[in-house]
């Protein structure tokens, strides 16, 4: 574990009320047991395992952090999204699925997630996506630490699998990566996009700048 980025992460989110959303058992408690070891108590952190239970909860309380599946029986994950949209709009939300197509993950940025997860949700990648949120809260950070799109200039929305990342534009005007890191900042993909610009969105190489990078149009 980064102990820097676990600071970072507790600095801005310690006191945090999380619900942890998976029809899945095994996978709520994998995720409860990465944020335990982050240092966040047990008692903030809050379990639904349907998306009706998860509907129930956000009736009840408000929440800081929303890390949740797609793929559950009766209301999905997509369905509980737009409704903790609704009802508590600052809320961060982390989608954390198997599911991973480019119209899964285009459908989710749109309705305003902060991060997607690939399963299996990692300590590391959780930590990381964390800390992106973390740091994109704070006003002297934000311009670092928020991939911006270089069309609309909206905030990119980070998905990471495995070791790689990649930045989607809530607008669908471009995606950025990926990289084979999760730690991206903002002028890494400026000095990217420039030079994908020049030569036509056309893949990169290995070239100096980051060993498999490719910038596409969605």
């Amino acid at each position: 574990m980064d102990e820097k980025l676990r600071d970072r992460i507790m600095q801005a989110y310690g006191q945090a009320q999380i619900l942890v959303v998976d029809d899945a058992t095994f996978a709520r408690l994998i995720i409860t047991r990465e944020l335990t070891d982050m240092g966040f108590d047990g008692r903030q952190i809050h379990q639904a395992g349907s998306g009706e239970a998860a509907l129930e909860k956000i009736k009840e309380k408000l929440f800081d952090l929303v890390i949740l599946d797609i793929t559950m029986k009766g209301v999905d994950g997509i369905a509980v999204l737009k409704a903790v949209r609704r009802a508590q709009p600052a809320t961060k939300i982390i989608m954390c699925s198997c599911r991973n197509s480019e119209d899964i993950i285009k459908t989710c940025v749109r309705f305003g997630i902060d991060a997607f997860i690939v399963k299996p949700c990692t300590l590391e990648i959780l930590q990381k996506a964390l800390h992106r949120i973390a740091v994109g809260s704070a006003q002297e950070d934000a311009m670092n630490w928020h991939a911006h799109c270089h069309v609309c200039d909206q905030k990119m929305i980070e998905v990471n699998a495995k070791d790689m990342v990649s930045f989607y534009c809530p607008k669908n005007c471009m995606k950025l990566g990926p990289w084979p890191t999760v730690l991206v900042n903002q002028n890494e993909l400026d000095r990217v996009y420039g030079k994908a610009k020049r030569i036509g969105f056309l893949h990169l190489g290995n070239e100096g700048i980051k060993a498999d990078v490719s910038v596409l149009k969605l």
